[in-house]
């Protein structure tokens, strides 16, 4: 006879799946989820032969308020960004924090970063292989 296993609302492959899907989740992490469904921040990510290209929406926001940086050593790029949301009768004041990672075969060196119109745009160019990759001869 076969014993039937209880199925308690689980699935431990979609349990495995996701473990796995979140550890080589590329997006950046949002810190307040409610404030991404308040905003309507958008972030969006696009790979070339040419580069890499990030699109983040950043409604109410003036160039003014954005404080930018990038960390050469560990690759990531951070993004501060102070605004004034309003919502029907009230008026919040709300800091953006976002960072992603930006992998060895983009120049760092040569980010450019673009705001019009309420869109930041992040692009990083990729490096030539010859650039990173050292041949020595013994």
């Amino acid at each position: 006879m076969t014993k039937l296993t209880t199925y308690r609302g689980t699935n431990p492959i979609t349990n495995i799946e996701s473990a796995l899907e979140n550890m080589f989740n590329l997006t950046p992490i949002f810190h307040n989820l409610e404030e991404v469904y308040i905003t309507g921040d958008t972030v969006r990510f696009s790979q070339g032969d040419d580069g890499l290209a990030v699109q983040i929406d950043i409604p109410g926001c003036k160039k003014e308020d954005l404080d930018l940086s990038v960390d050469s050593d560990t690759r990531d790029v951070y993004i501060k960004a102070k605004r004034t949301i309003k919502n029907n009768d009230s008026e919040k004041q709300l800091t953006l924090n976002r960072s992603f990672s930006v992998g060895r075969d983009y120049d760092l060196k040569k980010i450019k970063f673009n705001y019009e119109d309420g869109m930041l745009e992040v692009n990083a160019p990729r490096r030539k292989k010859e650039e990173y990759i050292k041949k020595y001869t013994i």
